[in-house]
């Protein structure tokens, strides 16, 4: 996970409904922590893949349940290629739309970057609940579906965290552990899946 200081649009609380921002539509959802676990993480016998002229090293399996807080797509640096979307994403109280109300939430230069303000949260429930992942989609259906995840959902991603190697041999390495943070941090996820599961469709129609 990466975090830094940064300003964006705050994060409010009302029923289950949508407004509009400058990256498309995003959900809001009412108080109570929705993503209560972190993610699941266990070791992998997967080898190495090809995806385009990069090679992937898979280092663990993994399954994350979390609220969306951010999303941006990156079209010009070195990852582009392969890894277009960051997520940055929030599971326990940081699930929570009532302790998101003060709590800003912003993403550049594959970083996360946020501002509690006047929230009495901890830093370190902030940065152990939370995360920024580079999204690797396993096949154009998973980029199509990332692509169209909302801002606000509750979703789940599977796959494996890699490890990327460059055409010229460079690696970026996955973070394997939620507990740090500054460059390095982030996770490189290999997406196999990825659901959105709050609001249901069934919820969704509600709302309208």
């Amino acid at each position: 996970m990466t975090f830094g200081g940064g300003t964006v649009r705050v994060l409010l609380t009302v029923a289950i409904s949508t407004i509009m921002t400058a990256c498309g539509e995003r959900l809001i959802l009412g108080d109570g922590v929705l993503a209560p676990a972190a993610p699941k993480q266990w070791d992998t016998g997967s080898p190495a893949t090809t995806v385009g002229d990069f090679r992937l090293f898979p280092r663990a399996s993994y399954n994350i349940t979390a609220k969306l807080l951010s999303k941006r797509k990156y079209r010009w640096d070195d990852l582009a290629e392969v890894a277009q979307w960051d997520f940055a994403l929030g599971w326990g109280a940081l699930s929570d739309e009532a302790t998101l109300r003060p709590i800003k939430v912003a993403q550049g230069d594959r970083f996360m970057f946020w501002h509690l303000y006047d929230s009495p949260l901890d830093i370190n429930v902030v940065n152990q609940s939370s995360s920024n992942v580079h999204l690797i989609p396993a096949n154009d259906a998973i980029l199509r579906q990332i692509s169209e995840i909302p801002l606000g959902a509750v979703i789940q991603l599977k796959g494996e965290l890699v490890d990327v190697q460059f055409p010229d041999q460079r690696v970026i390495p996955t973070s394997l552990t939620r507990t740090d943070t500054g460059p390095g941090a982030c996770e490189i996820l290999l997406v196999s899946a990825a659901n959105v599961l709050h609001p249901s469709a069934r919820e969704s129609d509600k709302s309208d």
